[in-house]
């Protein structure tokens, strides 16, 4: 979702978050041998080591060192939300841009476009690697704002290439491809610091910081198309865009300093390091609270969709311009803001499979309604294209986020303690490779249907075909726990973990496969 786009807090209170986590607590000062006996798998690497005044509880390891006890500080949370609200602000913005880069500058067909955008979605199943690095080889004694910086310089670097180099369909894959992987790593930093928090919340309040995050980064995202859309108005085209969205990106800069990060004391075993966090991971992937779960938001991300298909419709064959398709985008993000915040406010506390159950052939129904768009019955009923894009957006959006935040707070709270950022990027990377799959095969449909940049008469197939098969994944829902105040009791399965490691890397090599294939049959 994904992008997948590929994935929580009420809405009404995100101004009042300083007070979120009380922080009024007594620093504890280590001395280096006292440091020396900390195991550096078990300290949050981004909280800061303040210690409850009653002292009770210790480490995992028996140290002597209280670890359920660190908590962040309220400045630390604050730029927690602010990376969050600046990702938001600038990964959109350049969006319009490169809609139309790929129209208009590659001649890229309706097909291209979705292998295109397959490719370019490999790093979003990336996410394991980049988390299980961070956590086992620090960088300079560091190991979040390192990788933090490095992405940062990925991104920038790639849309700079962008701007300045022919448009080519290979150049611009692989350019929009190591965007990806620099915007995929500042991401899993931003993500694991939400993980590494939720160890602080009650069950009442259960992924409050995460739904507050990502509210603040859906509502920052209106800012971000808006101004992407309306650059256009001022006579700035596609590179220009680019090069702004590489100097925008820069305001993360500050708040990325002001994280304090524990500086992690060297240590020589590094290959007994990696050998023990791997050992970990597996021992959690077994467990079926993690890998039901998995196989099922694997099998939800899975099924094709007409997304590609559909934005070639609006601007070939309604004649949608930058700033409309702007307004239409503005709609969906307000709308996901809005089913964040309708989930945790009045949905967080109901029985999962019902909800699931309801929701799921409520969102299949409803995205049948784009046939209306493309038979033009809105127009024998007197409303304009793009009124009737506009008021149909916010229903398919809102069941869209209802569905996609309890898949978001599953995945972060089913990741047992010590284990946390590498098991949520795992999770996450099985999410994108069903999502990469099904991007695949939304590919492969596109072309059997005879979709192209001119041709859209098998649209209302491809329209039908994505609604029905969304509802095959309602026999699966009992994969899911019931609610997530479920039984500790905890079931091992090495075959029910194999098989989500034969998903992740089977789906992604036949993805990649399919994809450079069809990208080979085109010229550019």
């Amino acid at each position: 979702m994904q992008s997948p786009q590929h994935g929580v807090m009420e809405a009404q209170e995100i101004g009042k978050q300083a007070k979120i986590l009380d922080t009024d607590a007594d620093a504890v000062l280590l001395t280096a041998s006292d440091a020396q006996k900390i195991d550096i798998q078990e300290e949050a690497p981004l909280l800061n080591p303040d210690v409850s005044k009653s002292g009770k509880g210790k480490s995992p390891s028996g140290k002597g060192v209280p670890a359920q006890s660190l908590r962040p500080s309220n400045t630390q949370i604050w730029c927690i939300r602010m990376l969050w609200f600046i990702l938001g602000a600038t990964n959109p913005f350049p969006g319009v841009a490169l809609r139309f880069f790929q129209v208009n500058d590659l001649k890229a067909s309706p097909h291209v476009q979705a292998v295109m955008g397959v490719l370019t979605g490999i790093a979003w199943n990336l996410k394991m690697p980049v988390a299980f690095t961070s956590d086992v080889v620090p960088i300079m004694g560091y190991r979040r704002k390192p990788y933090l910086f490095f992405g940062l310089a990925m991104y920038i670097m790639s849309y700079f290439g962008l701007a300045l180099l022919p448009p080519a369909v290979v150049t611009a894959t692989t350019l929009i491809g190591f965007a990806t992987l620099g915007q995929m790593t500042m991401g899993v930093m931003c993500d694991t610091l939400i993980v590494e928090n939720m160890r602080h919340e009650t069950d009442e309040n259960k992924g409050r910081l995460q739904t507050e995050c990502w509210i603040l980064m859906t509502l920052a995202g209106i800012g971000g198309t808006l101004g992407g859309g309306f650059v256009f108005y001022l006579g700035v085209g596609n590179r220009q865009v680019f090069v702004i969205n590489a100097l925008a990106k820069l305001a993360i800069l500050p708040f990325a300093f002001l994280l304090t990060e524990n500086r992690v004391l060297p240590r020589t075993e590094s290959e007994s390091r990696v050998r023990d966090r791997t050992a970990e991971v597996w021992g959690a992937l077994q467990d079926s609270r993690v890998w039901k779960p998995s196989l099922f938001i694997f099998l939800f991300s899975v099924f094709p969709n007409p997304g590609t298909a559909m934005t070639n419709f609006y601007i070939n064959e309604l004649g949608f311009n930058e700033q409309e398709l702007s307004y239409i985008a503005v709609v969906a993000s307000v709308s996901g803001a809005a089913g964040m915040g309708i989930y945790y406010r009045y949905f967080r506390g109901f029985n999962w499979h019902w909800f699931f159950g309801i929701v799921i052939v409520l969102f299949a129904s409803l995205s049948l309604t784009q046939l209306i768009l493309v038979f033009h019955i809105n127009r024998s009923w007197g409303i304009p294209d793009l009124a009737f894009a506009l008021g149909d957006e916010p229903l398919v959006d809102i069941t869209c986020a209802l569905l996609a935040m309890p898949i978001l707070i599953l995945i972060a709270a089913i990741c047992p303690a010590g284990v946390e950022s590498s098991l949520y990027a795992l999770v996450s990377s099985v999410q994108m490779a069903g999502s990469t799959v099904g991007g695949t095969i939304s590919a492969i449909l596109i072309e059997k249907f005879g979709i192209t940049l001119t041709e859209y008469s098998g649209l209302w197939r491809l329209i039908i075909l994505c609604a029905a098969v969304k509802l095959l994944i309602l026999p699966a829902i009992p994969m899911l726990p019931a609610n997530l105040s479920i039984s500790r009791d905890i079931e091992t399965s090495k075959s029910g973990a194999g098989l989500i490691l034969i998903l992740l890397v089977g789906g992604i090599g036949w993805s990649v496969g399919q994809s450079i294939y069809m990208l080979a049959q085109t010229k550019d």
